[in-house]
């Protein structure tokens, strides 16, 4: 019925042509392209009979213009084409290190080899993303200004869905479109929705790629994850459990999201929030039946606590081998390191994160997490927030994984 529909309105009278090239200057007068920035010039360029479509057709009521002319370019041909691609758009555009990026015009990304375009239907906000902004994550941006995002979901040229990450710089994921390597998209299921699909892979991964790869987590293990609280280590107590973890420990700050974790698949849970000397003995009283591996997302004091809790003080004491994986820096960028813990424990300390793991080990993983997702085994809540709102949004508080919306 559309497509008939849509065929019928190819052809117009001359005063119907007379009239939709009317409507045309009409809408650009009053900004109606003003999305992707089509002038008159442009517009001129698309014949009235492909334009009447998107006046007199039913189903297309409430589609942008922009959108439409961007769908029928095949029809609108190079001219209309390259004028849609070739200029500014709106994106999430870092001008000052320790600052909110601002929503603002950026410069329309253009694929080179390898490359794909991807118009971008969602992009989470995550510590990696605020770290990079802040100018002191060793992976930040050297030149300014640039797009922030990492990753995101949206759609290639040719109609697929994927989750892509691997922007070329300055481009990024927080952006009406983007570039990407063709090798960093992954076809989503269609049960997975836009916004838990841009959200789950980073936190998921973070934990993923660390228990797989890096500790080689055995079945029965015990695993801790320090930083049970957030998104990411919701998620790793989850994944530990999927995984075959025996008993899983969470520890952190909030008491309410101890709870949930408890729900998730926690067996024990460790309020962190307590005197330095208390966090000790609360860490030695779970580490008597052994801890083989754990999950940091903090670092600073709460891992001081669990070094001086895993320390040994006897020499004929038999030592457990306990990998520390180190992931994220929530509670201070170092620690202090006595060398007597590395002598008389059983301690082996790593790190997990870009540059330390192979990338072949994230394209392995991701294809896996998401399965996992789609049948509603690992689970994230999300808040959907236009891109327009990024300044406000970027440092608020939230529970839930935040995802702009372009």
């Amino acid at each position: 019925m559309q497509e008939t529909m849509m065929r019928r309105n190819l052809f117009l009278s001359r005063s119907q042509t007379h009239g939709v090239r009317s409507r045309m200057q009409q809408l650009c007068r009053h900004g109606a392209c003003s999305r992707s920035n089509l002038r008159w010039a442009t517009v001129t360029s698309v014949t009235p009979k492909v334009f009447s479509q998107y006046l007199f057709c039913p189903e297309l009521q409430g589609v942008a213009l922009s959108d439409f002319l961007a769908a029928r370019a095949d029809i609108l041909g190079s001219v209309v084409e390259s004028a849609i691609k070739g200029l500014p758009m709106h994106a999430a555009v870092l001008h000052q290190f320790g600052s909110p990026p601002r929503y603002d015009q950026f410069e329309d990304p253009v694929a080179q080899d390898g490359e794909v375009l991807v118009k971008v239907l969602a992009a989470s906000l995550k510590n990696i993303d605020k770290g990079m902004a802040s100018g002191k994550h060793y992976a930040s941006h050297r030149e300014l200004p640039a797009v922030c995002g990492v990753d995101g979901v949206g759609t290639l040229e040719t109609g697929e869905r994927v989750f892509f990450g691997g922007c070329r710089r300055p481009f990024g994921t927080m952006a009406e479109r983007t570039v990407a390597p063709r090798a960093f998209c992954f076809p989503l299921p269609d049960v997975l929705d836009d916004a838990t699909a841009a959200a789950l892979p980073n936190p998921a991964v973070s934990s993923w790629l660390p228990l797989k790869w890096r500790a080689q987590l055995k079945p029965g293990e015990t695993v801790l994850v320090l930083g049970a609280t957030g998104a990411a280590g919701k998620l790793a107590v989850q994944i530990a459990k999927l995984l075959g973890a025996g008993r899983v420990i969470a520890a952190g700050r909030n008491p309410e999201q101890l709870e949930t974790a408890k729900s998730l698949g926690a067996d024990v849970t460790i309020r962190i929030d307590e005197p330095a000397k208390s966090l000790v003995e609360a860490f030695a009283a779970v580490a008597k039946d052994g801890i083989d591996i754990v999950l940091d997302y903090l670092w600073g004091a709460p891992t001081e606590a669990l070094v001086e809790a895993l320390t040994g003080h006897d020499l004929a004491a038999e030592p457990h081998t306990t990998r520390l994986i180190e992931i994220g820096s929530m509670a201070g960028p170092s620690i202090s390191l006595p060398s007597a813990a590395l002598r008389s424990s059983g301690l082996e300390i790593y790190g997990a994160g870009g540059g330390s793991v192979p990338k072949q080990a994230i394209f392995e993983a991701l294809p896996q997490v998401f399965e996992h997702a789609a049948r509603g085994a690992l689970k994230l809540e999300t808040k959907k927030v236009p891109l327009a709102d990024v300044e406000a949004e970027w440092n608020r508080r939230e529970d839930r994984r935040i995802v702009f919306i372009p």
